[in-house]
């Protein structure tokens, strides 16, 4: 008995710590069970930060810190991804490249603080109006569309409402933007190159273009490279003295004589001849050549009167054109008298014709208009009325002639309506003590209204074309026994003997009157 119950009292305390031992076995399977719920709870916890961390850096890394709108890394992963998804091997795509074109002189005209509104305004209207069309701001002013599956005319018309947004920003902030349009003709191209076909279709955009926009062709393309190879030529000739003077004649209306003459710019081009300013003059306009092309015109118009001087030909004063480029930064002006002090030309036989669309009322533009009229140049605002500029902006400039626009001319001058424009437009210009200018007359008609109605001054075709140096120097001493004008009356000798006729009869009567 002793040994069962020995052998009960063994088994009893064996289960006893089995028991113990599933307990603490429990308890432990729990502490691990709630510590495994904890750190799972935690990953979850880790792995939503994360994934919030992740967003927000892909929001640093995509968007435009300034505008808050898609970015050129965005653009191109998103356009490449799409270009390349195989869902889309039939879909058509059109680029759209635009920017700000006047930002320029929004930034000039109303501070850079202004310009970064109007730069957020227009990444926020496209932003608004793209609808799900990948869209980016590439650079700080140049912003990019990507269309998928949808027709030119909904391309075009996206643009024209994008662009009448923009123009609504506010009534006395135009913002204007210009479009290029590239249709994808291979999916393959980089997105960078796809961009620059869209930017050179926009770069063929003019500001008197009807349209906002323009499609790339190959045409354009062949354009481009014709004035990228010019361009590359442009630096050797002026190095090579490539670039000459001609000089257009300005006549004084009244006693058509000679009394100034324009200095206009030709490319004597290898193989080609002499070239028009219009072939070459926009390139340089678009690059920093056409300061470069400034000075050199600039010093060789003073060559020409400083040999006009040395051979006692009284000079003929020279009209020398200011690039709206210079109109930024006071610079030129130094150039400007170190020349004219290197020559030792007289003051007076320099005339300054600064572009009308380069006035406005920028302190900078102010400050460089009154440092030219305290050097004592001649200025003159040229291609007035082309801009539609009021003439109570001029008062506060020191300018001493308008140059009345060859297209206001021509627009004008066809009827009653406009011939009344034309004239209050000289009368208040005299009014204002200017001397006034015509450019563009063509025809006896337009030489005798301007007459009529007081401009002093005409230049155009009807006078004279533009001329070689050699060519003004030989009209030029002969304007004398050359110019007169031709409805002017020159008595003959039957004239003469009547009014002696006359004259003696008057006598006659007089000694009878004398002798009654």
């Amino acid at each position: 008995m002793l040994y069962l119950f020995g052998l009960l009292c063994v088994a009893i305390i064996a289960i006893i710590v089995i028991y113990k031992k599933y307990d603490l076995m429990k308890a432990y399977y729990k502490y691990e069970t709630d510590a495994f719920d904890k750190l799972e709870g935690q990953f979850h916890r880790q792995e939503e930060e994360s994934k919030k961390q992740i967003e927000e850096l892909r929001n640093i890394a995509y968007l435009n810190a300034t505008t808050n709108i898609w970015n050129i890394d965005y653009f191109l992963e998103k356009a490449e991804k799409e270009l390349k998804n195989e869902e889309n091997k039939s879909s058509e795509f059109t680029l759209v490249a635009f920017n700000i074109s006047n930002i320029g002189k929004i930034n000039q005209l109303f501070g850079p603080t202004e310009g970064d509104k109007v730069v957020y305004f227009t990444a926020q209207t496209l932003k608004s109006l793209s609808g799900t069309s990948i869209y980016a701001q590439i650079y700080s002013n140049l912003f990019c569309i990507l269309y998928k599956d949808k027709l030119d005319s909904y391309v075009t018309n996206s643009i024209n409402r994008m662009y009448n947004t923009l123009l609504a920003y506010d009534s006395n902030v135009e913002i204007k933007t210009a479009y290029g349009i590239y249709k994808i003709t291979d999916k393959n191209m980089g997105i960078m190159e796809m961009i620059n076909y869209a930017q050179l279709a926009q770069k063929f955009i003019k500001e008197s273009d009807e349209d906002c926009f323009k499609f790339f062709t190959t045409e354009l393309e062949d354009t481009f490279q014709n004035n990228k190879r010019m361009s590359d030529e442009m630096e050797q000739a002026l190095e090579d003295h490539k670039f000459v003077v001609y000089l257009q004649p300005m006549y004084d209306l009244q006693s058509y004589k000679i009394v100034s003459a324009e200095a206009l710019v030709r490319w004597d081009y290898p193989g080609k001849g002499i070239l028009s300013p219009y072939a070459f003059l926009p390139l340089f306009e678009n690059t920093s050549l056409i300061q470069k092309l400034d000075y050199y015109m600039w010093e060789e118009c003073m060559k020409t009167i400083r040999r006009w001087i040395d051979n006692k030909i009284e000079p003929t004063p020279v009209t020398i054109n200011i690039s709206t480029s210079h109109l930024n930064n006071g610079r030129f002006i130094d150039r400007l008298v170190a020349l004219r002090d290197q020559y030792l030309i007289d003051r007076k036989y320099i005339i300054l014709e600064i572009p009308e669309k380069g006035l406005t009322n920028n302190p900078v533009t102010k400050d460089i208009i009154n440092r030219l009229h305290n050097e004592g140049f001649i200025l003159c605002i040229d291609n007035f009325g082309s801009m539609n500029s009021p003439l109570n902006l001029l008062k506060d400039f020191p300018i001493d002639r308008i140059k009345i626009d060859r297209s206001f001319l021509a627009k004008n001058s066809e009827s009653e309506e406009g011939l009344t424009i034309l004239r209050y437009l000289i009368a208040m210009a005299k009014e204002l003590d200017f001397t006034v200018i015509t450019e563009g007359i063509e025809t006896d008609e337009q030489k005798d209204i301007l007459l009529e109605i007081g401009c002093d001054i005409g230049q155009g075709y009807y006078f004279s074309k533009p001329v070689d140096l050699k060519t003004f120097d030989s009209m030029n001493k002969t304007q004398v026994s050359e110019m007169f004008r031709p409805d002017e009356y020159y008595p003959s000798f039957e004239d003469y003997e009547r009014d002696l006729d006359l004259v003696v009869q008057f006598f006659r009567n007089n000694d009878s009157s004398a002798s009654v």
